[in-house]
């Protein structure tokens, strides 16, 4: 059985986003990939419409986010969740994971 492809999206890619993805690393449910949308020396990769259009879900971190990805991006037909967490926490930051956890259970995304 293919595996649910979630996609989060931060401003850098340094923590929030790249903590969301590091709490997926073992799931055998879930294929994971974050990006960010400003580019930084210390952050990851670069949100691309090739991540966009391989990603089943998507997950932004703030709303100025999804309306910068509806304006550059075709997410014509792509679910895409605003999670309303502030650029705040440092990666792998306990209450970070707390809210990340929490907000998805919610949506039916359970970390295993």
């Amino acid at each position: 059985m293919a595996r649910a492809k979630l996609l989060f999206i931060c401003k850098a890619n340094i923590s929030r986003s790249r903590t969301a993805e590091d709490l997926f690393k073992n799931s055998g449910q879930y294929e994971v990939q974050s990006a960010g949308i400003m580019w930084y020396e210390d952050g990851g990769q670069m949100v691309s419409q090739g991540l966009i259009s391989w990603a089943d879900q998507i997950f932004v971190m703030e709303n100025w986010q999804l309306e910068y990805l509806c304006s550059t991006f075709d997410v014509e037909g792509k679910r895409v969740t605003v999670l309303e967490i502030p650029d705040i926490y440092g990666r792998g930051d306990r209450n970070l994971i707390k809210i990340l956890v929490s907000k998805l259970t919610v949506l039916g995304i359970v970390i295993n």
